[in-house]
């Protein structure tokens, strides 16, 4: 004797089974840290790589990626903690008119077939450049299209008595689903932190002043060669640092080593990075005092 196919909401329970599959592979603290990881990995090597510097030498670490990623993340991620509590809200009401072969649900079956297809759609013809969207918006428009799509079908099956789906087969569409939806959230992160890095290098040259001033002391000649850099030899032969640099701001501090650019490489079309040692034979000071370089236009 078999049970009925779709009673005491199926909806929710097979939603219910399939996160509890994925919880049991990734856990939700193990995914958010991914998440922000991968976020915080491409927006610097976006935007170090827009600078001059190869993310390859840089050595940042899991929690320098994370860190770096907390504060650019905690909006969507608001967004996304305030739809996973008022979804389930929504859903009570539409699976109870549901139930009750409420004349309102169709039209909501209606609404969201107009809406997933629409979706789907135009992210379809962004892919194809016949449409022009932001790139961030393709891959959300394509999930949202799907995710629509999928839960319209859900509610269409559950009010229609002669469309029974299985348990495992309703499992199996809903466990695609998240996957599809996954991949298309990778790809919506991987735009916005590429966009996020951009802005940032864009930021940087437009003010390079917004970077720390740094005086670089050294025990030897470093022949730091580039405008708006000023090598000063200093007149004390027993002194342990013998040259000063000046025209230097700090980029970034990582695996024993120093980042620096030129005060004037916004403007310098043969600028490029420095890479110090983080040891003894250097000295950083790092002035309060911010004055605009002299650069050429």
């Amino acid at each position: 004797m078999s049970a009925p196919p779709d009673e005491g909401g199926g909806t929710g329970q097979d939603l219910t089974r399939a996160w509890a599959v994925l919880a049991h592979v990734v856990t939700p603290t193990t995914f958010i840290a991914a998440i922000l990881m991968y976020f915080g990995a491409v927006r610097a090597n976006t935007m170090y790589g827009q600078l001059g510097l190869d993310h390859s030498i840089l050595g940042l670490s899991f929690q320098d990626y994370v860190l770096r990623s907390v504060t650019l993340a905690v909006e969507p991620l608001i967004v996304l903690l305030v739809l996973a509590l008022v979804a389930p809200l929504a859903h009570g009401w539409v699976v109870r008119c549901a139930d009750r072969h409420c004349t309102a649900v169709k039209r909501v079956i209606a609404v969201l077939a107009v809406l997933g297809f629409a979706g789907v759609g135009m992210g379809l013809a962004a892919m194809n450049g016949r449409l022009r969207l932001p790139s961030h918006a393709v891959p959300i428009s394509l999930g949202l299209g799907v995710f629509v799509l999928v839960y319209g079908l859900s509610l269409y099956q559950r009010v229609s008595a002669r469309h029974v789906v299985s348990t495992a087969d309703q499992l199996l569409q809903r466990t695609l689903c998240v996957v599809l939806l996954l991949v298309l959230l990778l790809w919506t992160v991987s735009e916005l932190a590429q966009q996020d890095g951009m802005k940032a290098a864009i930021a940087y040259r437009s003010d390079p002043g917004a970077l720390p001033s740094t005086v670089v002391y050294s025990a030897r000649r470093l022949h730091l060669e580039s405008l708006g850099i000023e090598e000063t030899a200093l007149p004390d032969p027993g002194a342990m640092y013998r040259y000063r640099y000046r025209g230097l701001h700090l980029l970034l501090h990582s695996n024993q080593r120093y980042f620096l650019l030129p005060a004037c490489w916004a403007s310098d079309p043969w600028a490029r990075a420095i890479v110090l040692p983080a040891d003894a034979s250097l000295r950083l000071e790092f002035p309060m005092l911010k004055l605009p370089p002299e650069c050429p236009a």
